[in-house]
């Protein structure tokens, strides 16, 4: 069985106009040792945030976690890719945003040995003028810090290191 998360018609036509011309790039993920976890929202898909400041970008890890990630969270059903980019930076970082540029879009399945997950990932480059970071909300046991970003910091997986390449090249 698969699930399809993606934006609606209209939306992926919108991108479509809106937007500069770029690849859309497919990560798969082989989770067939465990089950696919659906208790969560219904969402058109994925955002993405690399959200840059004065002291650099902002990257986020669990706590114990030893890779840094990037702000990311479900794009809801009712609300659009900006209003999503929004949320994610305030409610969960304490982050307003200066500028928003979408930068790449990911097609993402994860094979789990019980369903086939396909999201879209919308990935947005951003700038910010709030120099501090702190987790609010859902993101309540995590950390967070604005860095420069080196071949030091280990991060989740291709997806952060992918995301990070295409913002640093607009």
């Amino acid at each position: 069985m698969m699930l399809l998360e993606l934006p609606t018609a209209d939306e992926i036509d919108d991108l479509a106009c809106t937007t500069p011309e770029f690849k859309v790039r497919k990560f798969e993920y082989d989770l067939r040792n465990k089950r696919a976890d659906l208790d969560h929202t219904p969402c058109k898909g994925q955002m993405v945030l690399v959200i840059r400041g004065d002291k650099g970008t902002l990257l986020v890890r669990g706590k114990g976690e030893k890779s840094w990630g990037l702000p990311s969270d479900l794009i809801l059903t009712t609300e659009t890719a900006t209003q999503s980019a929004k949320r994610i930076a305030r409610d969960s970082w304490g982050i307003g945003l200066r500028t928003m540029q979408l930068a790449a879009m990911y097609d993402v399945i994860w094979h789990h040995s019980d369903f086939t997950v396909k999201r879209l990932h919308l990935v947005y480059g951003c700038l910010t003028d709030d120099e501090e970071c702190e987790p609010v909300k859902s993101a309540a046991g995590t950390e967070c810090a604005f860095m420069t970003v080196t071949e030091k910091v280990s991060f989740k997986d291709d997806i952060v290191k992918n995301a990070l390449s295409d913002c640093s090249e607009k």
